[in-house]
């Protein structure tokens, strides 16, 4: 076995490095058996759950750990089809592992000891909850603000807390401080923000004594590689990581912070020079959103180890270090020194570089180990936060930070291989697009803290630019909140409520613009409605509900032509063709005349335009020559459309408007009717109203439509009771005769199930499963099935809870009241209700 070397410089191994990681677990065992044998105390229970809403799958542990599954989450795996469970995979189904785990990190100095909590000494107070903010899911939650709302309690208050804690720089076991944490995990399934997930900690202080100098943070675990090609960990994987501080800014010379601690494969894993599906191109971020104003520390460190497992052993660890800072060691004082050192490392590639004149240590005196950390390796690191405030008995603390991934971080496969120099990595870094990883850390920010959302209602809805001033009017973009966390996205408008009427072959859907089209965006602060779609399907789910027609308003974007680039760049949010000629001060304008995008044929007028730096104040002011063109936003497809020449009637009709005052504002809504016809009177339908914004073109957000699957309503094209009822119809009984095999429409022999009028979404047809439908009844009604001998063969109570398909319908399933299928024949019915009574026959033919 290798000897330890602990140079002096950086960060290196302690007495951690000397043992190996078997000795903590037959330590533990051991105390763990007999003190389970003496003490009798329930073990905790350890509980995974799998988040499914987001481009990838990650496990979470309900005692504040990510990924590494601690159980068998059997129920999520059903319902993803999968017989394995994913750490962190990115695509799902590809194996494509990016994380071996995220520990959840707590410290604190209690009299002149410095204490960072085990792990192992969080134990879990319950399983993983669960809620949503989707109507019609399960664990619907109106105090709810994401998709998915995953949320966990633990603490390390129990007696496990102790038995599984222990430091072994200074061979002692754990002492519980009194902390109780509840642990919710933010996920959503808009496009913006289906690559991150928002972790939320409060940190809450049971004991009756204050908590000081606490820190928070995490340290990540990363195991980045393809688990068919890797079924098992990785003795030597390639990962680098490094830190983005700060970014460009939306507007010209503002700068933006965003903090992002990253880690990716080494080099993508290209195969013979190009990407293949086990290719490893992608990033994960590490973002703290909260505690704002207290120090940052990003420190990592790299392993090389001696001999595979069992028993393996780290011969060398090493990170940078500020010179004057002591080595990282091993235990609870040290790991809690590094997570408040205020220390920012440099990227791992510049591992091999030195840094001594900037005030760092010099590189490991192993300079065969720099050049390999510097090309990838077995690294991990924390990113922390604090110290914070002193959190006094009964109050709380809070954490909160972002996971994100960025797409194809990777796109030249022969990066790594001609560019990683460890002596010179600047260009193998230049090369890696960095863009989704930054626009994901952002939107991630946004959605904890939604800029220009004035949460806490104190009149301040955060900070903001002030772009496109004209005549003394501006756009403000707001880049930050208002410092209060929302974890709520930017979301489309609400759908309308609607109504359905019916009758034979059709279906006509009302509704009013009423919430819709009044409420305010909380980003942008506008009213960004526009328009409204009508899905249709037999099943009420966004991918079995098909698009039938839009209605959006007429409306125009205005592109200005920046003569620097020689491109058109978009200005403006939509208006109106009446409201760009109050805009732009021509009663003549027309929009739709100016949509080409030559130059020569723009539209030309002269403005002046007011130079602002980063905090809005107005530096100069620059009159020139305009050029614009108009694009219509959406189809502008209203009650009368044009599609290739052919002017056509749209199944949405605004048939009227009303006013409404909102605050000192007069706002306009709609008023809408859609019909539906062709429909087969025997297969009822999920009908569904969505509502959509226009986007915001500064934030690069793109238009956002509700989810068709929360806003349903079941019809079946036949008469609905009130027009029984006013007009004295008939009851009406079908399919009659009712024939286990008829002839299709082509003389092939076929069944209902077949053509799907019977035992819809089912995968097998069973005798139960048969249907021959009543409609026309009113709400309430008896129907009773005889034989011609007068026997009593079943009763239907309309309406049945298993039976009744619509308020006028009610279905038998050709089963007896003895729970035994009919034979042929022919069959007497009777229908009783406060309309009267009703007879036909019906026959059956097997």
């Amino acid at each position: 076995m290798a000897g330890v070397e602990n140079p002096r410089a950086g960060r290196s191994g302690g007495a951690h490095a000397r043992r190996p990681v078997w000795i903590r677990a037959i330590v533990v065992a051991v105390l763990s058996t007999l003190t389970y044998s003496t003490v009798g105390q329930s073990r905790p229970t350890y509980h995974c759950r799998i988040i499914a809403v987001n481009d990838f799958w990650l496990t979470m542990a309900n005692f504040g750990q990510i990924g590494i599954p601690f159980d068998d989450p059997e129920e999520d795996r059903r319902d993803l089809g999968i017989r394995y469970v994913p750490s962190l995979e990115y695509p799902p189904l590809s194996r494509d592992e990016y994380l071996g785990s995220v520990e959840f990190q707590f410290g604190y100095l209690r009299g002149l000891d410095t204490m960072v909590v085990p792990t192992a000494s969080w134990v879990p107070d319950g399983v993983i909850t669960e809620s949503t903010r989707l109507r019609g899911s399960y664990g619907y939650d109106p105090a709810a603000t994401a998709d998915l709302q995953f949320s966990s309690v633990f603490s390390d208050t129990s007696f496990y807390s102790a038995l599984y804690g222990f430091d072994y720089a200074t061979f002692r076991t754990y002492k519980p401080a009194g902390l109780v944490v509840r642990q919710t995990a933010y996920a959503w399934s808009v496009p913006f923000a289906r690559r991150f997930v928002i972790f939320d900690y409060t940190i809450r202080n049971i004991s009756d004594r204050p908590i000081g100098h606490a820190v928070a943070g995490i340290t990540v675990n990363p195991d980045i590689q393809n688990r068919v090609v890797w079924p098992g960990w990785s003795l030597e994987p390639r990962s680098v990581c490094g830190f983005i501080g700060t970014v460009p800014g939306l507007v010209a010379g503002a700068v933006d912070t965003i903090n992002t601690a990253w880690v990716a494969d080494a080099d993508g894993d290209p195969v013979h020079g190009s990407w293949t599906g086990e290719s490893m191109r992608a990033a994960l971020g590490f973002r703290i959103l909260r505690p704002t104003g207290v120090p940052l520390s990003f420190n990592w460190r790299g392993d090389l180890y001696d001999q595979w497992w069992p028993g393996a052993v780290i011969e060398h660890r090493w990170g940078p270090g500020r010179a004057g800072q002591p080595p990282e060691g091993w235990g609870w004082g040290a790991e809690y020194h590094t997570m408040t050192n205020r220390e920012i490392d440099y990227d791992q590639v510049c591992s091999a570089l030195d840094f001594s004149h900037a005030g760092w240590n010099p590189p490991s005196s192993r300079r065969d180990y720099n050049i390999r950390l510097a090309r990838g390796g077995h690294i991990s690191f924390t990113l922390s936060a604090g110290p914070m405030p002193t959190i006094p008995p009964g109050d709380s603390a809070q954490f909160t930070f972002a996971l994100i991934l960025g797409r194809e971080l990777h796109n030249y496969p022969g990066n790594y291989i001609y560019h990683l120099d460890a002596f010179a990595p600047q260009g193998y870094l230049d090369r890696l697009d960095f863009s989704d990883l930054r626009l994901g850390a952002r939107w991630a920010d946004w959605t904890y803290d939604l800029p220009g959302y004035d949460t806490d209602g104190d009149g301040y809805r955060g900070a903001a630019h002030l772009l496109n001033c004209v005549s003394g009017r501006c756009d403000s973009l707001f880049y930050r909140g208002d410092g209060v966390a929302d974890f709520r996205t930017p979301q489309p408008p609400s759908p309308p409520a609607f109504e359905t009427s019916s009758r034979p072959g059709q279906v006509t859907l009302r509704w009013t613009g009423e919430v819709s089209e009044t409420e305010l965006d909380p980003m942008s602060g506008r009213r960004d409605f526009e328009g409204y779609r009508i899905y249709a399907g037999r099943t009420p789910s966004d991918d079995q509900l098909s698009l039938l027609a839009s209605w959006d308003a007429e409306n125009f974007d205005q592109f200005v032509f920046d003569t620097t680039s020689e491109r058109w760049r978009q200005v403006s949010h939509p208006r109106t063709a009446e409201q760009w000629r109050v805009v732009m001060h021509d009663p003549d304008l027309n929009p739709a005349d100016y949509s080409s995008a030559d130059p020569a044929l723009a539209y030309r007028d002269s403005v002046t335009d007011t130079i602002r730096d980063y905090y809005g104040d107005i530096i100069g002011i620059e009159e020139r020559e305009r050029l614009s063109c108009w694009r219509r936003e959406d189809a502008n497809r209203g009650n009368v459309y044009e599609d290739e020449g052919t002017l056509y009637t749209n199944m949405i009709q605004r048939i009227g408007a009303r006013d409404t005052l909102i605050g000192e504002e007069i706002v306009t809504y709609g008023i809408y009717e859609a019909t539906i016809g062709n429909l087969n009177p025997a297969l009822p339908m999920h009908f569904a109203v969505t509502a959509f914004d226009y986007g915001n073109y500064v934030v690069s957000l793109v238009p956002l439509e509700s989810s068709p699957a929360i806003n349903t309503l079941y019809a079946q094209p036949i008469y609905s009771p009130d027009v029984v009822a006013d007009s004295g119809l008939r009851v009406s009984v079908y399919p009659n005769p009712y024939r286990i095999i008829y002839a299709d429409a082509h003389g092939n022999p076929t069944t209902y199930f077949r053509e799907g009028y019977e035992g819809h979404g089912v995968p097998k047809f069973e005798e139960w499963d048969r249907r021959i439908h009543f409609v026309n009844l009113p709400e309430k009604a008896t129907i009773r099935i005889f034989s011609l001998d007068g026997d009593l063969i079943r009763t239907i109570n309309h309406p049945d809870p298993f039976l009744t398909t619509y308020p006028s319908a009610v279905s038998w399933d050709l089963v007896s009241r003895n729970l035994q299928a009919v034979v042929s024949g022919i069959y007497i019915w009777r229908v009783d209700s406060e309309s009267g009574t009703q007879m036909g026959k019906l026959v059956i033919i097997k």
